[in-house]
C-alpha cells in the first residue's frame, strides 16, 4: 500500500502517493474548498471553522473505520499537491470512496486522467468502477457520465454510479452497459 503510482498526462506526471501526517492541513483546506455550500450558512467565521473541523474528523474517522483496506493517496503534479483520492479495491469491484482537486486544477483534464487510468485497471481485472456523487456536484456528475458512468440509485442527497468495461472485443458501446439500448439504464 505505499506503492507510488505516476500517471503521464498533457500537464506533466501525476503522481498519487499515500497520505502521510503532514498532509493533514493540506487535506483539512481541500475539505474545505470541497464544500462551497457551507459558506452560505449564516455562521460566524470561528463557528464556520468549527463546524468544518468535526465534519473532516468524522470523515476522516469514518472512511478509515469503514474502509480499512483503502488505499488514501495525495494527488500531485509535478511535486504540488493538488488532490486526494481514496478508492477501495477489496470487493467485487474498484470504488472510488473520494476524489477531490482543489479548485485551480479542476476541469483541466486531471481527474479524467485519473479516473481512465483506474477504469483501465478495473477492465483488466474484469470489475466495475462504482462511485457515488453528491445531487448538488453537477461538474462531477457531468464527468462521470461522459467517461461512461450510469445512473445505478439517486439518492435525496446523492447518486450512486457505476462504470463495467465492454464485455466482448468488438462489442459497440452502445449495446454495452449505459449505452443507449441497455434496458437498465436509467435517467436522472
Amino acid at each position: 500500500m505505499d506503492e507510488i503510482v505516476d500517471i503521464a498526462c498533457s500537464r506533466g506526471v501525476l503522481r498519487l502517493r499515500p497520505e502521510r501526517d503532514d498532509d493533514l492541513a493540506f487535506r483539512f483546506h481541500l475539505f474545505c474548498d470541497s464544500r462551497p455550500e457551507l459558506a452560505l450558512l449564516p455562521l460566524e467565521p470561528a463557528a464556520r471553522d468549527q463546524l468544518m473541523q468535526l465534519q473532516f474528523r468524522a470523515q476522516t474517522m469514518s472512511y478509515r473505520a469503514q474502509f480499512s483496506q483503502a488505499r488514501f493517496d495525495i494527488i500531485e503534479l509535478d511535486g504540488v499537491a493538488i488532490g486526494r483520492i481514496v478508492v477501495d479495491r477489496s470487493g467485487t469491484a474498484v470504488h472510488i470512496v473520494d476524489q477531490a482537486l482543489t479548485p485551480q486544477y479542476r476541469n483541466l483534464g486531471l481527474g479524467s486522467t485519473i479516473m481512465r487510468a483506474l477504469m483501465r485497471e478495473a477492465g483488466r481485472a474484469g470489475l466495475s468502477v462504482c462511485l457515488m456523487v453528491s445531487t448538488t456536484n453537477d461538474p462531477s456528475l457531468r464527468l462521470y457520465l461522459r467517461l461512461g458512468f450510469v445512473t445505478v440509485e439517486v439518492g435525496p442527497t446523492h447518486i450512486e454510479l457505476e462504470w463495467r468495461a465492454l464485455r466482448a472485443v468488438g462489442e459497440s458501446r452502445s449495446s454495452a452497459r449505459g449505452g443507449p439500448h441497455d434496458p437498465y439504464r436509467k435517467a436522472l
